[in-house]
C-alpha cells in the first residue's frame, strides 16, 4: 500500500512542478563557476585538504584529482534562509552534503549531492525518498533502473528492501542516483544505528 501511495505521489509532484533550468540553485553541469556568486554560500574549500577558499575562482589552489578535476565543498549561508525551516543546506526539506567537480577552465563537471548521514533521525528516516525529488526535477521518463539484490546482512524494513540505481541522459547531462533502505545486521549495534537510509545524487556534464 505504502508503494502505490509513494508512486501516486512522485506522480502528482512530476505533473505540477516544473523543471528547473539549473541542477542545484545558480549551480549548473557545464557552466562557469565564475557565474556563482559568493553570497548566500559559506565555509567554500577544497573537498579533499579541507583548505577554505575565500572565492569560487580560487579552486586552483586545491590538488587536483586523477581525473584531472579541482573538487569544491561547500554550505548555504543561513543568513540568506527565509526563515529556520529552511536553514542548513538542504534541497526539498532534505539535509545534505554538496560538492561540485570543476576543470582546469573553471567549468563545473560534475556536481554530488549526498544525503547528510549527521541529520537528526527523522530527517535520516527520509533520506531514502530523496529519490522522488530527482523525479520531480528531471521527469519520470526514460530512466534505466538496476535493483540490486539483498545482501545477507541486509534486512528488510517493514516488508521493503530498497537498494536502486537509476541512471539517466537528459540534454548534455547524466543523473544517476542510488538510493538505498535496510538495516544492516549488527547485533552490537542500536537499532537506529544500524538503518540505511540514503540517497546519492551524481549530475555530470556529457560534453567532456
Amino acid at each position: 500500500m505504502l508503494k502505490y501511495f509513494i508512486l501516486i505521489l512522485c506522480f502528482i509532484i512530476c505533473k505540477i512542478v516544473p523543471l528547473y533550468s539549473k541542477d542545484i540553485r545558480e549551480f549548473e553541469v557545464g557552466t562557469n563557476i565564475k557565474n556563482i556568486p559568493e553570497e548566500r554560500y559559506t565555509n567554500i574549500r577544497c573537498l579533499d585538504s579541507q583548505k577554505e577558499l575565500k572565492l569560487w575562482d580560487d579552486f586552483s589552489l586545491c590538488k587536483k584529482r586523477n581525473d584531472d578535476n579541482f573538487y569544491l565543498g561547500f554550505e548555504y549561508d543561513d543568513k540568506y534562509a527565509f526563515n529556520e525551516n529552511f536553514e542548513g543546506t538542504q534541497i526539498a526539506g532534505h539535509p545534505v552534503t554538496i560538492n561540485i567537480a570543476i576543470n582546469k577552465k573553471g567549468i563545473i563537471e560534475k556536481i554530488t549531492v549526498n544525503t547528510d548521514p549527521k541529520a537528526p533521525p527523522y530527517f535520516k528516516k527520509q533520506a531514502h525518498l530523496f529519490w522522488m525529488r530527482v523525479y520531480s526535477k528531471y521527469g519520470p521518463k526514460n530512466w534505466e533502473c538496476n535493483d540490486i539484490k539483498q545482501k545477507e546482512n541486509h534486512s528488510i524494513i517493514n516488508k521493503k528492501y530498497t537498494n536502486r540505481i537509476c541512471e539517466k541522459r537528459i540534454y548534455n547531462k547524466k543523473i544517476t542516483y542510488h538510493t538505498e533502505f535496510y538495516f544492516l545486521n549488527n547485533k552490537e549495534k542500536k537499532e537506529k544505528e544500524s538503518l540505511v537510509s540514503r540517497t546519492k545524487l551524481v549530475i555530470s556534464n556529457l560534453n567532456l
